[in-house]
Order: structure tokens, then sequence, then C-alpha cells
């Protein structure tokens, strides 16, 4: 009777402390600030994935490059395990896998159904790709459309020449080559001083980042050329994931197509919110006339074609299953 007691004694201390060895945490790094809709996302995806685990993995986030991450920089450090989890714009990382940027190719859709068909079709190529740098995609998500912020309107393509623009990813870059703008690849945080310092005059981003950076403070216009919707991954290293318990992998997943959906979902809605904010603090939206988009639809064949030849053939085949299911050339 004594060892049975003395038994459950032992078993009811080393409880406690079998179930915090039990528990797993990993630390997540975010791009953009706490309050910015990919962030609030990542915090639901991570309250859910700890209530339905059970408290058995918990993933504190990082929001705002708080861990002294750049986006170029995120894919090798999430190989190296450097970081457990990341979330991961895909046109950033071409530097090291050029196939992942097909999403961020320039004027290759038109709108977030599109995208997503797009992603779709490309997902078994960037799964083989990110099984090279020892992580797999949990979800992702998408941003609005990236239009450019400016001082002046801006109504045909001659109108660009001469703007010092910033960019955040390559196709921000070429674009820019071949239009006559000089951009330069910043962190956003970045940005708002140099508008105020002069060294720019112009940004290429989307109408939510648009509000995040109070853009009608330093900038008049914003122009819905459309070039692109960035698709953020949310990436994990395969060694932190092999850790973790087949149950535990198989709820992780089940929440994080929730999410997936829900994200891709909300893109467009907060499109249309962040518009209105923009117009009603005094920014001019400016839409694009057939003869603008002829313009820009020309830019962005040349850059696809040139891009399509560095990225390989895997690229080439998804945008020809691509292109028969859209009717595009």
């Amino acid at each position: 009777m004594k060892k049975i007691l003395w038994l459950g004694l032992v078993l009811l201390i080393l409880t406690p402390f079998s179930s915090a060895l039990a528990k797993t945490t990993w630390h997540m790094h975010l791009n953009y600030p706490a309050g910015n809709f990919h962030s609030q996302g990542a915090q639901r995806f991570a309250d859910k994935v700890k209530a339905a685990t059970g408290g058995e993995l918990e993933i504190v986030l990082h929001p705002g490059s708080s861990l002294g991450f750049k986006g170029p920089e995120l894919l090798r450090a999430v190989a190296d395990g450097q970081l457990s989890i990341a979330e991961i714009p895909t046109g950033m990382v071409e530097g090291d896998a050029p196939i992942l940027a097909l999403t961020a190719q320039p004027f290759i859709s038109t709108n977030a159904f599109e995208q997503r068909l797009l992603y779709q079709l490309a997902k078994p190529v960037y799964k083989k790709t990110l099984q090279r740098f020892k992580q797999m995609t949990l979800y992702t998500s998408v941003w609005p459309f990236s239009g450019i912020y400016t001082q002046r309107p801006i109504t045909k393509l001659s109108d660009l020449k001469g703007l010092k623009m910033r960019v955040y990813d390559g196709t921000g870059l070429a674009f820019g080559k071949a239009t006559g703008v000089a951009a330069r690849k910043m962190p956003f945080s970045e940005v708002y001083p140099a508008m105020k310092a002069g060294l720019l005059d112009s940004m290429y981003t989307s109408s939510v980042s648009g509000v995040d950076a109070k853009s009608w403070e330093v900038l008049k216009y914003f122009t819905r050329i459309n070039i692109l919707g960035p698709v953020n991954m949310v990436n994990v290293n395969l060694d932190a994931w092999n850790k973790l318990s087949p149950k535990v992998q198989e709820q992780v997943l089940e929440v994080a197509a929730a999410m997936e959906d829900e994200m891709w979902n909300l893109a467009g809605d907060m499109d249309r919110s962040s518009l209105k904010t923009l117009a009603e603090n005094g920014l001019k939206v400016l839409d694009v006339d057939k003869n603008f988009r002829a313009e820009l639809n020309k830019v962005g064949a040349d850059l696809r074609e040139t891009w399509f030849k560095k990225a390989g053939a895997d690229a080439a085949a998804v945008l020809k299953q691509y292109n028969q299911i859209t009717g595009r050339k």
C-alpha cells in the first residue's frame, strides 16, 4: 500500500514536468507590424493551433521583422534552422530560388481568383523546391494587387520616367529598369524617412500598405496598375516539423488549411476598405485606362519572357497550364 501511495506521489510530482517537456514553442518571424492583417491572421493561426493541440504547440509571434531578418534572408534562415517558422514573401527570395517568384511576375494575373489559380498550379513545384531548403508551407496568404503612390498623376507609361520609387522585390526592380523609374528595394520601415529626406518620391505597394504607412501624409495619388498580388508563405523548418507527433502535425495542418482559405478571402475585403480609407484621407485613387493598360501589358510580357528563361522548364510548364485554363496567350 505504501509503495502504491509513493508511486502515485512521484507521478503527481513528475506530471507537470513531463507536460512541460512535451510542450513545443516556435518563434515566428513576421514581416509586418502587429496591426497588419497578415500579422493578425498569423495571431489567429497561432491561437487556433494552441487550442487544437491542447497547448502541445505554441507559436510566439515576432511582428515587424523584430527578430532581425530581412526578406531575402528568410528562405535560408528557415533552412538553416535559425527560424523554426517564418512568413516568407515569394517574390523576395528569388535570389535563392527563382521559381518561387512565379506568383510575383508582373501582370500575369489580374485578380485574386486568377492569382490563387496560379498558386495552386505552382504548388507542386513550390513544394519540391522548398524541400531542397528543408522546409514546407503550412499556409499562404495574398496581398491586394500593388499599385503606385506618387506626387503627380500617372496616366501613361512615359509619366513613370524619372520617378524615385521604393519597391520590395526583383519584379519591382525589373519594372523600374524597363520604364525609366529609379527603383530602390528597401524595407517598408525605411520608406517614410526616405520620403521625408527626398530620397524617394513614390512607392509601389498595395492599398493596405498605403494605409499602414499613412501615405496621404507624403503622397497624393494611388494609381491602380495592379502589377501583382504578392503571395506570402508561412514556412516551417522540416526538422522542427518532424519533432512534432503525428497527431499534432495533423491538427496543425487542419488549422492551416482553414487559415489559407480565410486569408485569401480576406484580401478582397481589405483592399476595398483600404481604398475607401485612402480616399477619405484625401489621396486620389486612379484607375488605368485601356491605352495605359496596353502599355503596361507590353512591359509585363517582355519582363516575363526574360524571367521565364531564368526560372526554367518547371515555371514554363506551369504558365502553359495557367494560360490554357484562363485563355491567355
